[in-house]
């Protein structure tokens, strides 16, 4: 009885070390992918969550993302808090937007366990300034200011596969 248990206990550990070698090459490989996205501009953020200025957090649908090809952005992003200029006729509503970037930027960030991205975008309604923290498993944390409406958070992550590239 006793050789039985302690032969299923030694399987067990066995199969958690197996699971844990798999997790760490998993990991590898996605710092990988994520690395030359970030490099190559080419990625997606898939936003999960809204941190307004003024409110409690919000647990979003899949369906808001933010993505980066090459010099211009596209944001489809939700809109919680104050604005101080509305355009004529209150305009869309949201982050939304297809432009080309403005002063964009990027580097590791300080721990040197990501990247940070920055850049301005102006449209005929608002100006943004983004700060994206791309964490090496592909976490993201996306902060937006304008002067005409309060700061918003987002978190998420990048989006898998990434279209158009070979990633898988």
């Amino acid at each position: 009885m006793k050789k039985g248990f302690f032969i299923l206990m030694l399987l067990a550990v066995l199969a958690a070390c197996s699971s844990l070698k798999q997790t760490k090459e998993e990991k590898e490989i996605r710092l990988v992918q994520v690395s030359e996205s970030v490099k190559k501009d080419h990625y997606t953020i898939e936003v999960d969550r809204a941190n307004p200025m003024r409110g409690k957090t919000i647990t979003l649908t899949p369906t808001y993302d933010l993505t980066i090809r090459n010099d211009s952005a596209i944001a489809y992003l939700p809109y919680f808090g104050r604005v101080t200029y509305a355009p004529y006729g209150g305009g869309e509503g949201g982050i939304k937007f297809a432009q080309k970037m403005e002063e964009y930027q990027i580097g590791l960030n300080a721990k040197g366990d990501g990247w940070l991205v920055r850049f301005n975008i102006h449209t005929p309604e608002y100006n943004y300034t983004f700060n994206i923290t791309i964490y090496q498993e592909g976490k993201a944390y996306i902060s937006v200011t304008s002067s005409q409406r309060d700061p918003i958070t987002f978190d998420g992550e990048m989006k898998w596969p990434i279209p158009g590239t070979d990633h898988s």
